[in-house]
């Protein structure tokens, strides 16, 4: 069988969509993915996906800001919106099943799955409406039209349990929760980082919602400390100038995902903040959460956001208030119970095998397939 992958990012990294990819090419699957390059770096239309030779990536370079809102970015959202629609007419002898990411894809592989007879997966990483970067009025219209979206196409895919209630109002056909936890690797040692410095690592969108300057202002003023941080966004150019200015304070800009955990694995303390005022948040699942648990690290959350009850539960590290102040107490903290750093790596680790691995995921998203 083949599928068709959409999503409304360049795929440069994606874990999760190349997670999903990599399982079904595993499984006998054929996969292509239809990518928005928001910067228009790429070239060449259509390529292989990097790091492997089985999956066909085509890239529409049509510019774009990321995290520009409604108004920025209504017209080329649109114009990408007309690339996938004649891409799935053009090739619709190329794909049985479409797997669109996010209401920007779902809505026109909805469409083209109900025209072309071809089965159609929603697979919702956030919710467009919560909360819509758009006037309201238009914020009720799309929040409509996805309810009857998540009712027409033939399975829902959701990252959480708490996610159901976000989408309580859809009736899906098929619903499915899978996790965002990462593929487990074995990685080649560490990368042998200043062992006299307490290494607080963050590596992902570089967005104001995630603390950043305030995590940079931390360090900056505390010797011992040590920021490794990369990724990209609204920040990326002023970290890579700030890093310039601090010794303490290491900058590297988008990472390949191998590289990003191999970092990760190398540091002693991992943030996975996100404004608990966003409702999206509250419901997130994120990445950093469960690459944290794979490398037994200690974790730094913000209150009331996606997983921090684990983090609670399970004592796996710090909470803490939306401000600078909260996170400042909670790295020194953490370095304070630095001896009980191994106990936390441990429990960390059996949570993951127990209940959150790849291995568990990917037999929940194949089975989803083949029920299809």
């Amino acid at each position: 069988m083949r599928v068709v992958f959409m999503r409304s990012n360049p795929v440069s990294p994606d874990p999760r969509v190349e997670k999903e990819a990599h399982s079904l090419v595993k499984n006998n699957w054929r996969v292509q993915i239809l990518a928005w390059d928001r910067d228009a770096k790429y070239r060449a239309k259509e390529q292989l996906l990097e790091r492997t030779s089985a999956i066909k990536i085509i890239r529409f370079g049509l510019p774009a800001t990321y995290g520009g809102g409604f108004k920025k970015n209504l017209f080329p959202l649109l114009k990408f919106q007309v690339k996938l629609l004649h891409w799935l007419i053009r090739n619709k002898n190329t794909y049985d099943i479409i797997h669109a990411c996010d209401f920007d894809t779902a809505l026109v592989g909805t469409i083209c799955g109900k025209i072309l007879r071809k089965k159609v997966i929603y697979d919702i990483f956030d919710s467009i409406t919560a909360p819509f970067n758009g006037p309201e009025r238009i914020g009720k219209i799309v929040g409509t039209i996805d309810i009857m979206l998540m009712n027409r196409v033939d399975a829902v895919i959701i990252c959480t349990e708490k996610r159901k209630e976000q989408i309580a109002k859809s009736s899906p056909k098929k619903l499915e929760v899978i996790y965002n936890t990462p593929i487990y690797v074995n990685l080649n040692g560490d990368l042998h980082l200043n062992p006299d410095k307490v290494k607080i690592v963050y590596v992902g969108i570089l967005a104001r919602e995630r603390l950043i300057q305030e995590l940079v202002e931390i360090v900056k003023h505390t010797p011992n400390y040590e920021l490794h941080i990369g990724g990209f966004g609204e920040f990326a150019d002023e970290l890579a100038q700030i890093s310039q200015a601090h010794d303490n304070i290491l900058f590297y800009g988008k990472l390949p995902y191998e590289k990003t955990l191999e970092l990760e694995n190398s540091c002693d303390i991992m943030t996975a903040i996100y404004d608990p005022e966003l409702s999206n948040h509250y419901y997130a699942a994120p990445n950093k959460f469960y690459e944290a648990l794979m490398l037994g690290k200690p974790l730094i959350m913000a209150k009331n956001t996606g997983m921090s009850e684990v983090v609670a539960e399970n004592n796996l590290g710090e909470l803490i208030d939306f401000n600078r102040e909260s996170l400042q107490k909670a790295i020194d903290s953490l370095v304070k119970r630095r001896n009980e750093w191994p106990e936390i790596a441990r429990k960390m680790k059996e949570l993951y095998e127990e209940s959150y691995s790849w291995c568990q995921m990917e037999k929940r998203l194949t089975n989803l397939y083949r029920y299809l």
